[in-house]
């Protein structure tokens, strides 16, 4: 008893001194960055270089361009890149034991082979370290609704975004206008949308013949199975022309993620099935592989699912829930998808095939037009990585 009292003790005094360090540099943060007696002629250069950027947390007023940008998550990270520009700190979707990203394209799944810095780990896009967010200094902080705080504007600059409410097309031209790259934006929105054109021609014949398309979200031991209602894949799809199946019973709003058993999805016909699942736990530095094939087998071996059309026809398909189901986000994201879409779902009868996404491609190839090649944003220089990012079930009879 007396232990775990000393051990409950020392927590709090930890959390404790924590807390006061954060403030204190919060306090000298602010102090330091308050001239004492700004001249007039500061105050005139100042106001014809400053914008107020509107965004889901207010409205913030950011002066030039802005050169040390952190972005608290994989959304905002994948609009920067697309925007050109690259990261000084950066918090992912999981907790890793490093103090800086100096090895992005193995560190960072997709979105790393487009980083050419080596930003610092801020930690969890869940809990970012305020602490280290303080002593790295930004001059800008991009961040989600949802990690709304105002000591975050108290460090630097702060704009939100909302993506429940706003669309990557939407939110993309907020941070155009606060990191100054206006320039860039409308040429990755209209070559999205020559992209999805491209696409929608290719797989119009497949849309008339198996327009019912299923997406679920499924873990490796198949005990937590979703539906999904919303996410980048299920809007690119319904975008192409194809049609989303969801329960009868659940009505569509946002937020809404319906759980259900296999008992329950085996009842639910479909054209196509397409599985998103992931890695139970990965720790940064081993090769990054969703067990894509042992999820498949799981399948293979259940009775319960095999009645529908889908399955019949060999057109159940397993990807990466990082890249599909919205964690990475953005126009990167669509991307990724719309480049592995045509491949996917053309060629379901080939057997075991396991379609590969090279990401050795660059932002240019991505999105067009003329990026920098400064030695900060070399962006058509990728290292070439492979991610697998989905296959395609195909049984004989």
């Amino acid at each position: 008893m007396f232990l775990k009292i000393r051990r409950q003790m020392r927590l709090t005094l930890h959390k404790y001194i924590g807390l006061v360090i954060v403030t204190v540099l919060l306090i000298t943060a602010c102090q330091s960055g308050v001239p004492n007696s700004p001249n007039l002629e500061n105050v005139r250069s100042l106001s014809t270089d400053c914008r107020v950027v509107e965004h889901a947390g207010g409205e913030t007023t950011i002066c030039g361009k802005p050169q040390k940008v952190v972005a608290l998550e994989p959304k905002l990270l994948s609009m920067m890149l697309a925007l050109d520009f690259q990261p000084s700190g950066y918090a992912d979707a999981g907790l890793f034991n490093l103090r800086q990203f100096n090895n992005p394209s193995k560190q960072i799944p997709y979105l790393g082979n487009f980083v050419t810095s080596q930003p610092i780990n801020l930690g969890d896009r869940s809990n970012p370290s305020l602490e280290t967010l303080t002593l790295l200094k930004p001059d800008l902080i991009l961040g989600m609704k949802w990690q709304e705080n105002k000591l975050l504007s108290a460090i630097a600059p702060t704009v939100l975004i909302d993506d429940t409410e706003e669309t990557w097309q939407d939110n993309i031209r907020i941070l155009a206008k606060a990191l100054h790259r206006e320039d860039n934006v409308q040429q990755v929105i209209a070559s999205h949308k020559q992209h999805l054109a491209e696409v929608r021609t290719k797989l119009a014949p497949l849309v008339n013949t198996h327009p019912r398309v299923l997406n679920i979200a499924c873990n490796q031991s198949m005990d937590y199975i979703e539906i999904r209602y919303s996410g980048d894949s299920v809007q690119l799809l319904e975008e192409i022309g194809f049609q989303s199946v969801l329960l009868e019973d659940v009505e569509r709003k946002p937020g809404v993620r319906p759980k259900v058993t296999i008992e329950t999805l085996s009842q639910l016909n479909a054209d196509i099935i397409i599985v998103h699942t992931w890695i139970d736990h990965w720790d940064g530095h081993s090769t990054y592989n969703v067990p894509l094939e042992a999820l498949k087998e799981k399948w293979a071996k259940n009775p319960l699912l095999h009645d529908s059309r889908a399955w019949k026809e060999g057109r159940v398909y397993f990807v990466d829930y990082h890249a599909w189901g919205g964690v990475i986000g953005g126009s990167i994201a669509d991307s990724l998808m719309l480049e592995q879409l045509p491949t996917l779902l053309l060629s379901p009868m080939q057997g075991n095939s396991k379609p590969i996404f090279h990401t050795d491609i660059s932002l240019i190839n991505l999105f067009g037009g003329n990026y920098s090649d400064n030695a900060s944003s070399q962006l058509g220089v990728i290292p070439r990585e492979q991610f697998s990012v989905g296959e395609a079930i195909s049984w004989e009879f």
